[in-house]
């Protein structure tokens, strides 16, 4: 079975979307709470009205504010509400989104409190001028991340200590030199729950004392468009610990044409669990998706899904609702004691597919204890992808993901050397001039070895050349003829012998002409014996080949089981010579028939000896 989750850190926990509406604006719709303030009343702090903050690189277009907001509100008359609000595709004026906005909810001393960011705006900026939307994108000055050899940007011996926020958060007379620059469109902002202006907005809110770090991505990569990445890094900055956390997601997802009257009032929504995930050498993951759609597609112009996916830590809360009825009755909880109900209240309701105007709650938790001057990191996106097509969902999954790096020079370290893992980066990313991160050579049998490379490069790699030293002579002899593609990341050696030592080597070539060299590897090719390679691809849902290899000719019996031992086909049975076999299995049984998705073993037996493996089958 995949891997469900990995949590990096106790207390990296996995939350939702930040959202609010500026609570000193008076709203003019059928879904405003009653009991907003009048304009003019109450003070706004630095709040960036202008419409402004817009993640504009990709084709799902977000307003995302200086207070947490995402979402502009259309058709409202805020300053801000001519914004793309959740358009997709770009350009099309057809919004995915109206508002919507992180919950945090705790107990202290026995009392549920709950800080929102909509409908009441209790996170928000402070009145200080440095409290603004900031912008970045990979490779601005200053902004170098790991794997660089230059991510500690003022040579002071940490890395990336002074985030993106207009001050000198490590006290050393610069401001914002040393941070990490993440995809090629970056906002980044701070905001809080216990400003005096929400306080005075407010009068009955009890503040939890949250200090919020954002910073949201975007790619223009036409695969990697389709989605906003966010991390949000809470501080609890309560003088008491907060028991029984919960973060979650609220989001009025309002689908349709901003010329369109009323277009809210026929969507639905829904919940979909383990849309599985390849990341390769580290496994097969599940993520959920938490998901609104307009029902009938509005005549071609609504045609996808909208939702947030979590990364990291199962959901324990799925609920869905509407303004139009009491709590009690289905409706918008409107009090702390309400809203930390339902968010503790750790169900997953069934989808909403009554047409309606619908709201979204996702939650995880419960965390225990958070105490104080304890940071959180919270990482999820909002996506739009096709009906039925969970696509963009896992491109989303992939890019938060990011890349593996060999940081210690310690091949036993990680897997295969990679030991520590930077999120958002895209697989096609190459975040350094050109440098190889990993450099393997293994022999596969006794007459082929494997030289294996991954890079990471600032400038275009136009290929590669293969290198290797034999014996006494130390003069290296090119294996191949000429470049090899950029994009081919392995080459066999089938010119070996066995019991011989080899070293081998690898040179990139760059646009600039430059050449740049791997380590030196030396392996040894060991005599003949009998191998069962990992079939590939794995997982796999059509067919997938096993490879092996054979010291000797002989019996050769290769067949594939269930998990609860029973034979389901036999992929081989005969005489095979000695040498490299490979053989396809189509996920049927001996008598043909299509076998179901999971987990299966398949076995060799040749001679007296017997070696097995898994593979994961997906329908």
């Amino acid at each position: 079975m995949p891997n469900r989750y990995h949590p990096r850190a106790v207390l990296v926990v996995l939350a939702g979307l930040s959202f609010l509406i500026p609570a000193s604006l008076q709203i003019v719709s059928a879904q405003t709470p009653l009991n907003k303030p009048k304009p003019g009343d109450l003070p706004q702090g630095i709040l960036v009205l202008d419409g402004s903050p817009v993640h504009d690189v990709g084709e799902l277009r977000v307003h995302a504010s200086n207070w947490g907001a995402l979402g502009s509100g259309p058709g409202t008359g805020f300053p801000f509400s001519n914004a793309p609000s959740a358009e997709w595709p770009a350009g099309s004026r057809v919004e995915y989104l109206w508002l919507g906005g992180l919950w945090v909810g705790a107990l202290v001393d026995g009392i549920p409190k709950v800080s929102t960011a909509a409908y009441q705006t209790e996170f928000r900026p402070s009145a200080d001028v440095r409290d603004v939307v900031y912008y970045s994108a990979f490779g601005t000055p200053g902004g170098n991340r790991l794997p660089s050899s230059a991510a500690d940007d003022d040579e002071d011996g940490l890395i990336d200590e002074d985030k993106l926020d207009g001050y000198d958060d490590d006290a050393d007379g610069q401001i914002d030199e040393d941070y990490a620059a993440i995809s090629d469109q970056m906002l980044s902002r701070v905001f809080s729950d216990y400003d005096p202006s929400a306080i005075i907005i407010y009068p009955d809110h009890s503040p939890l004392n949250l200090l919020v770090h954002e910073e949201s991505y975007q790619f223009d990569d036409p695969d990697y468009d389709d989605f906003v990445g966010f991390k949000f890094r809470i501080f609890s900055a309560s003088p008491y610990p907060l028991q029984d956390v919960y973060i979650g997601v609220f989001a009025d997802g309002d689908v349709g044409h901003r010329d369109i009257p009323n277009a809210y009032e026929d969507d639905a929504t829904a919940f979909q669990q383990d849309i599985l995930v390849d990341h390769g050498d580290h496994g097969v993951q599940a993520y959920d998706f938490a998901y609104w759609y307009d029902v009938d597609g509005d005549g071609g112009e609504a045609p996808a899904y909208c939702g947030i996916v979590m990364f990291d830590y199962p959901v324990a809360t799925y609920a869905n609702f509407s303004g139009a009825a009491a709590f009690e009755d289905g409706g918008d909880p409107t009090n702390d004691f309400e809203r930390y109900e339902l968010m503790a209240s750790h169900t997953v309701e069934r989808n909403g597919t009554v047409p309606r105007d619908y709201r979204t709650l996702v939650v995880i938790g419960p965390i225990d204890v958070l105490p104080s001057a304890v940071w959180i990191e919270v990482n999820f996106a909002l996506v739009v992808t096709p009906r039925d097509d969970f696509t963009n969902v896992q491109h989303a999954a992939t890019a938060y993901h990011g890349q593996w790096f060999d940081l210690d020079n310690d091949p036993a370290t990680g897997i295969d050397g990679k030991e520590h893992q930077e999120h958002w980066y895209l697989p096609t990313d190459n975040p350094l001039p050109v440098a190889f991160t990993s450099f393997e050579a293994r022999a596969l049998s006794s007459n082929s070895v494997s030289i294996a490379w991954q890079t990471v490069a600032d400038e275009r790699i136009v290929g590669y050349e293969v290198f290797r030293v034999a014996g006494a002579n130390p003069q290296p002899v090119r294996l191949t003829a000429g470049l090899i593609d950029s994009d081919q990341h392995q080459y066999v050696d089938k010119a070996v012998t066995p019991g011989e030592r080899y070293a081998y080597f690898v040179v990139a070539h760059g646009t600039s002409g430059n050449q740049f060299t791997s380590q030196i590897q030396a392996v040894t090719v060991p005599f003949a014996t009998l191998t069962l390679r990992q079939n590939a691809p794995n997982p796999f849902n059509q067919t997938t080949s096993i490879g092996l290899s054979l010291a000797e000719r002989g019996d050769v019996h290769l067949a594939v089981y269930d998990v609860s031992g029973r034979r389901v086909a036999t992929v081989v049975n005969g005489v095979r010579d000695a040498g490299e076999h490979n053989f396809e299995w189509n996920g049927t049984d001996d008598a043909g028939n299509r076998v179901g998705a999971g987990v299966y073993f398949y076995r060799l037996q040749a001679g007296k000896q017997t070696l097995t493996k898994k593979l994961v089958l997906m329908r």
